[in-house]
Order: C-alpha cells, then sequence, then structure tokens
C-alpha cells in the first residue's frame, strides 16, 4: 500500500465519537485507560500520615497555568512561584498536622473583648 492509499484510508475511517483516536485506537483500550488506577504519592514515595490533598496532588486546581491568562502588566513574581500547581515531586512526605487546643479554648470561651475607656492621644503617623 503506498502512502496516497493510506492517507485516503485513514481520512475515509470513521472515528466514533467518545474518544480520541490520537492516543486511544479503539473503544476497548480507551476503557482500559479510563479504568487505570490513578497514581498517588504513597505509590511513588515512602509516606508516612498523609492527607488526602497530599496523597492526590492532581486534585489542586485553580493555579496560573489551569486558568485564564493573566495580563503581563499584573503579573508579580508571587505569581510566577504559584503558576504551576504541586506534582508528586513536590508535595510533603511526612505531615504533622498542628494542635488545635488553642483553637477549640478560643472557640468555647469567645474572643478578649476590652470595654475600657480610651483617653489617650493617637499618636500622629504622617504629617
Amino acid at each position: 500500500m503506498n502512502q496516497e492509499e493510506q492517507s485516503q484510508n485513514a481520512s475515509n475511517r470513521q472515528v466514533p465519537p467518545g474518544y480520541c483516536s490520537a492516543t486511544c485506537v479503539d473503544r476497548a483500550s480507551l476503557q482500559q485507560e479510563i479504568s487505570k488506577p490513578e497514581l498517588k504519592t504513597s505509590d511513588m514515595f515512602v509516606t508516612c500520615n498523609l492527607p488526602k490533598r497530599f496523597e492526590h496532588p492532581h486534585w489542586f486546581n485553580g493555579y496560573g497555568c489551569q486558568v485564564s491568562k493573566q495580563h503581563p502588566f499584573y503579573r508579580t513574581s508571587a505569581s510566577e512561584y504559584g503558576w504551576y500547581p504541586p506534582g508528586y515531586y513536590s508535595v510533603p512526605s511526612v505531615f504533622f498536622p498542628a494542635g488545635q487546643t488553642f483553637t477549640n479554648r478560643l472557640a468555647a470561651a469567645g474572643m478578649y473583648r476590652n470595654y475600657s475607656l480610651n483617653t489617650g492621644m493617637d499618636p500622629v503617623g504622617y504629617r
């Protein structure tokens, strides 16, 4: 078969909707690709006590590369650092959560309220 006949056969072949012919050549390979388990951080590294958000870093969304383009005038160095979402190599492998004792006590007792009368002059910050 020469190249012209091959290109004609490829153009005549109808690709059913529902899968991309570039990666999946038939529906069975599409189903196989879909049914693959998602890769987790613990599959690649030894981890300890990781929350699900670190086990599945592909769940993170809203990063610069995932949203619409920002006007170049408003780009900052902070937006450069946060342009890409975390990957399997950048999430922590060990997680030590902070205790919630202060927050729990504050929630039970309430915020401190000051009812005293302020009689002092406020300092002038600038002139």
